[in-house]
C-alpha cells in the first residue's frame, strides 16, 4: 500500500498528458469545424473570386490517377503499407494528386490541389492473415500511375454513368493471386513488398462521380500558375516530380533542350503517332504521318487553361480543404474529434486534481 501514492501519480500524469493532447486535437478539429461551416455554399454558375466553399460532382480534366492498391481510376489517392513485425516497417508512402473538375449542374470550376489538405478517410485498410493470405479486394497496380483521358463535358453526364461510378466503388475485386502478387505488381511498388511477414494495406482516394465539399480561394489561373511556378512544381501537383527535377537541375544532370534529352520523343504528338513534323528514323523504319503543326495547336488550344480563368485553389496564406460528401456531412467531419476535445479537458482537469492531492498529502 506504500506504493499508493505513487501509481495514483503516475495514472494522474498518463490521464493529464492524454487529456491535454485530446483537448488540443479537439480544438484543432473546432477550428477546422468553423473553417467549413463560417462559409455559405457558393453556385458554380455565379463564383466570384475570393473564399467560397463549394460542393459537386468531381470531374475528370485530362488525366487519372491509377490507386496503387486497389487498381482504381481516381484524382487524388493516399497508399501506405507497412510490415505488421516488430519492425514496423514502411514498404510503400505514395500520395498523388491530379487537377479535375467539379459541378453543381449548374456550372463547373477546375480544382488545382497543390498543397491541399484532404479530409477523406480510408477506403480499403485490411492486413495479411496469420497465414499470410492477401486480403480480399487487394488488387496491385500494374501499369502506370498516370492515365491520359479525354476531357468529358460535366452537363454530359447521365444517371446511368454515375450509377456506374457508385456500383464500382462499392464493388469489392476478387484478390489476385498470391504468384501475380508478389510479381509485377511488387515490383511497380517495391521489390520490399516480396518480403515475408505480414502486411497492412491502407489506401484512401478520390475517384470520379463522388461528391466533394470544398473550402478554398477561387483565383484567376495566371495567379496560380505563378504561385505554382513559385514552388518550383511549373503546375505540377506532384512534388515528388518536382523534387527530381529540382535536385537534378542542382547537379547539373539537366539537358541543354528537349531534343537533346529525348530526341524523336521531344516532338509534339509523337508518342501517339500524329508527330507535328519527320522523325529522325532508321532508313528501315517505317514513318509516321505527319500531323502538322496546327494538329499541335488544336491540341494546346484544348488544354490550356486561359488566364482569366477562376480556378479553386490554396492562396497563400490560406487554405483548400477538400471533404468527400456534401456541405452537411463536411460540417459533421470533425464532430467525434471536438467531443473527445471536451473529454480530454474533463480528464485533465481531473488528473491536475488528483496531482494537487497526491502532492499535497491530502490523498
Amino acid at each position: 500500500m506504500d506504493d499508493s501514492p505513487g501509481f495514483v501519480l503516475g495514472l494522474a500524469l498518463m490521464g493529464l498528458i492524454g487529456g491535454v493532447v485530446l483537448f488540443a486535437r479537439g480544438l484543432v478539429a473546432y477550428r477546422r469545424d468553423r473553417l467549413v461551416s463560417a462559409v455559405a455554399t457558393s453556385s458554380l454558375d455565379g463564383l466570384a473570386a475570393g473564399e467560397v466553399r463549394v460542393s459537386g460532382l468531381v470531374q475528370a480534366v485530362d488525366q487519372l490517377l491509377t490507386s496503387p492498391l486497389r487498381s482504381r481510376p481516381c484524382v487524388w489517392y493516399r497508399a501506405r503499407i507497412e510490415s505488421t513485425d516488430d519492425s514496423r516497417r514502411v514498404l510503400l508512402d505514395e500520395e498523388r494528386a491530379v487537377h479535375f473538375r467539379i459541378t453543381d449542374g449548374r456550372g463547373q470550376i477546375r480544382v488545382a490541389p497543390t498543397g491541399a489538405r484532404w479530409e477523406i478517410g480510408t477506403d480499403f485498410d485490411e492486413s495479411t492473415s496469420l497465414t499470410g493470405t492477401e486480403p480480399p479486394g487487394l488488387e496491385r497496380r500494374r501499369g502506370a500511375s498516370y492515365d491520359m483521358v479525354q476531357p468529358n463535358d460535366p452537363e454530359d453526364m447521365t444517371d446511368a454513368q454515375r450509377q456506374a461510378a457508385i456500383d464500382a466503388l462499392l464493388t469489392i475485386d476478387r484478390p489476385a493471386s498470391l504468384e501475380a502478387s508478389h510479381g509485377v505488381g511488387a515490383a511497380i511498388l517495391g521489390g520490399s513488398l516480396a518480403t515475408s511477414g505480414g502486411r497492412r494495406y491502407r489506401e484512401a482516394r478520390l475517384e470520379v462521380g463522388e461528391t466533394v465539399t470544398i473550402v478554398g480561394q477561387a483565383l484567376p489561373w495566371a495567379d496560380v500558375r505563378q504561385q505554382l511556378e513559385a514552388m518550383g512544381s511549373g503546375g505540377n501537383v506532384d512534388r515528388a516530380i518536382a523534387d527530381d527535377i529540382a535536385d537534378a537541375r542542382e547537379a547539373g544532370e539537366l539537358a541543354a533542350s528537349p531534343e537533346e534529352a529525348w530526341g524523336n520523343a521531344a516532338i509534339p504528338g509523337f508518342g501517339i503517332g500524329q508527330p507535328t513534323r519527320p522523325p529522325e528514323l532508321d532508313p528501315d523504319a517505317q514513318p509516321p504521318p505527319v500531323a502538322g503543326p496546327t494538329a499541335h495547336e488544336v491540341a494546346m488550344d484544348r488544354y490550356q487553361i486561359p488566364a482569366d480563368e477562376l480556378v479553386l485553389a490554396r492562396a497563400p496564406d490560406g487554405t483548400l480543404a477538400i471533404y468527400r460528401g456534401t456541405p452537411q456531412a463536411a460540417t459533421q467531419q470533425h464532430d467525434l474529434a471536438f467531443l473527445l476535445g471536451l473529454v480530454g479537458a474533463v480528464m485533465a482537469v481531473c488528473c491536475t486534481l488528483a496531482l494537487g492531492a497526491v502532492l499535497t498529502g491530502s490523498l
